[in-house]
């Protein structure tokens, strides 16, 4: 299912959404990490910095035009034992509904 969901993810998002090219590019990236046999995927600033090669400092302003177009979903985790708090992205369950449904 995760190789189909894939694949129709970067269809829909290269095709069917109007966004600039850095934004397709984040979310191309969050969807290439989805996670085997599932619709999850927790991809970090980091991670996102690195595929994208866009500086973290650019990359929050996009994620936060992502996230209010509703295209995904950021998730703050504390790390066990302390140190500080780790920022997840990943694709928004209205984004994946929208695919899943074919639309």
């Amino acid at each position: 299912m995760s190789t189909n969901l894939r694949l129709a993810l970067w269809d829909h998002i290269t095709r069917r959404l109007n966004l600039s090219a850095q934004l397709k590019l984040i979310l191309l990236t969050i969807a290439n990490y989805l996670e085997p046999n599932s619709a999850h995927s927790r991809v970090t600033l980091a991670l996102l910095s690195r595929d994208s090669n866009l500086e973290p400092q650019d990359l929050q302003p996009l994620l936060l035009g992502l996230e209010a177009r509703d295209l995904v979903r950021k998730v703050t985790v504390h790390p066990e034992g302390g140190g500080p708090t780790i920022a997840l992205y990943s694709l928004s369950p209205n984004l994946l509904r929208t695919v899943q449904n074919g639309h």
